[in-house]
C-alpha cells in the first residue's frame, strides 16, 4: 500500500512539473513578426505588382489587428489586389467592407465608391468573355448544344460580343435546333433558342414565325411570355436578340439613398477641343489641347480637367509624356461630390520637326481619351 502511495506521489509530481514546463514554454511563444513588419512586407510586394503574394500578408494583417481604421484600409488594399488579379466579385466584397466600416479615409472612400460603380460591369464582362470562349471551345469539339447555351448566355451579359466572329456557330446552331428532337416540356425552349439564332442570322421573318408558334402551341409556358416580349420589341425596334442582364448595383449596399445623382455623362476626345457644363453653383470643364506646332490631326499633348467653380475649384493636368497614373479622380465642395474616371486612354507617338536640329523628334501624344464625369449632392 505504501509503495502504491509513493508511486502515485511520484507520478503526480512528474505531471505537475510537466504542466509547469509546458506553461512556461507557452508563455515564451511569440508571433514570428509584428503587424508593422507584416504590412511593410505586404506593401513591398504590392509595389512590385506581386499581388497574390501581397494578399497573404494583407490577410495575415487583418488577423493581427483590432483597429477599425487599419482593418478598413486593409480591406481596401485586399480589394485592389483582388481587382488586379481579375477576381472582381471578391474585390467588390472587400471594397464594401472597407466602406461599411465608416473608418476609411475620405480619399480612399471616394476611390472605393468609383470602383464599386465599375467593378460589377467588369465582372460581368469577364464572365461574358469566359462564356464566349467556352462556347467557341465547345463548338470546335462539335458540342453544338453546349456551345449554344454558353454563346447565348455570353450575349445576355455582353451584347457587343455579337460583333465577334462566331466561326459559323450561328449557322450550325440553326441547323441543329431545326432538326433537334426534344421532349414536350423542352420543346418551347428549343423553339425560343431557334428564334433567337434565326434573328442573329438575319432571318427576321422566320424568327417571328417561330415565336408565334411558341405562343400558339405553348401559351402557358414561360417561353411564350418571352416570345410575346420579343415580338413587342420587333414591332418597336425591329430587333430584340436577348434580354440583356444589367450589372449588379454594388453601391446601393454601402451608400445612403439620400445621395442624389444630378449629372452623369461620358465624353470621348479624339481631337483637340473642350467641353463645359454648369450645374447650379458647380460645374466642370474638360479640354484637350496642344502647345507645339506641327502636331498631326486627331492627336493632342495635354488633357486638363477643372472641377467646381470659384473658390471651390480644383484643376488637374495630364500630359501624354507622363501618361495618367490615376484613372480615378474625386473632389468635394461644400455642396457636391465630383467623380471622374478614365475608361479608355490611348497613347501613340508622332514625329514632328525639331526646330533646333532640323530633324524629326518623336513625341508621345494622346490619340483618344474617354472619360466619365459624375456629380452628386453630398450625403451625410
Amino acid at each position: 500500500m505504501n509503495k502504491k502511495l509513493v508511486l502515485y506521489a511520484l507520478l503526480t509530481s512528474v505531471l505537475v512539473c510537466s504542466d509547469a514546463v509546458l506553461a512556461q514554454n507557452t508563455e515564451k511563444i511569440t508571433p514570428p513578426y509584428t503587424i508593422n513588419k507584416c504590412l511593410i512586407r505586404a506593401e513591398d510586394l504590392f509595389r512590385k505588382n506581386d499581388y497574390r503574394e501581397a494578399l497573404v500578408f494583407y490577410y495575415e494583417g487583418l488577423g493581427m489587428t483590432s483597429n477599425d481604421e487599419i482593418s478598413a484600409k486593409l480591406h481596401f488594399r485586399i480589394g485592389e489586389c483582388l481587382e488586379a488579379v481579375r477576381r472582381y466579385e471578391f474585390a467588390t466584397y472587400h471594397y464594401k467592407l472597407a466602406m461599411k466600416s465608416g473608418k476609411l479615409p475620405d480619399i480612399l472612400q471616394s476611390r472605393a465608391y468609383m470602383k464599386l460603380e465599375h467593378l460589377p460591369e467588369m465582372a460581368q464582362t469577364e464572365e461574358a468573355t469566359r462564356l464566349f470562349n467556352s462556347a467557341m471551345e465547345y463548338y470546335k469539339k462539335r458540342n453544338i448544344r453546349a456551345a449554344i447555351d454558353d454563346y447565348l448566355a455570353s450575349l445576355r451579359l455582353m451584347p457587343t460580343l455579337m460583333e465577334k466572329n462566331e466561326h459559323g456557330l450561328i449557322e450550325d446552331a440553326v441547323k441543329y435546333l431545326t432538326y433537334l428532337s426534344e421532349t414536350k416540356d423542352k420543346e418551347p425552349d428549343r423553339l425560343l433558342k431557334l428564334a433567337t439564332m434565326l434573328e442573329l442570322r438575319g432571318d427576321i421573318e422566320k424568327s417571328v414565325e417561330t415565336l408565334q408558334q411558341i405562343i400558339i402551341i405553348y401559351p402557358d409556358s414561360d417561353e411564350a411570355t418571352q416570345a410575346e416580349a420579343k415580338l413587342d420589341n420587333f414591332n418597336t425596334k425591329k430587333t430584340s436578340y436577348l434580354e440583356t442582364a444589367k450589372p449588379h448595383n454594388a453601391i446601393s449596399e454601402v451608400v445612403s439613398n439620400e445621395n442624389t445623382l444630378i449629372f452623369q455623362e461620358t465624353f470621348e476626345f479624339s481631337n483637340t477641343g473642350s467641353v463645359t457644363r454648369d450645374v447650379e453653383k458647380g460645374g466642370f470643364s474638360l479640354k484637350a489641347f496642344n502647345e507645339r506646332d506641327g502636331i498631326p490631326n486627331n492627336r493632342f499633348e495635354w488633357f486638363s480637367i477643372t472641377l467646381g467653380k470659384g473658390s471651390e475649384k480644383k484643376d488637374y493636368l495630364f500630359s501624354a509624356s507622363d501618361g495618367m497614373e490615376n484613372n480615378i479622380l474625386s473632389f468635394e465642395t461644400s455642396k457636391y461630390k465630383y467623380y471622374v474616371s478614365f475608361s479608355d486612354v490611348s497613347l501613340t507617338k508622332a514625329y514632328i520637326d525639331d526646330s533646333y536640329t532640323g530633324g524629326k523628334q518623336g513625341v508621345p501624344l494622346f490619340s483618344s481619351v474617354r472619360v466619365l464625369v459624375k456629380i452628386e449632392h453630398k450625403y451625410e
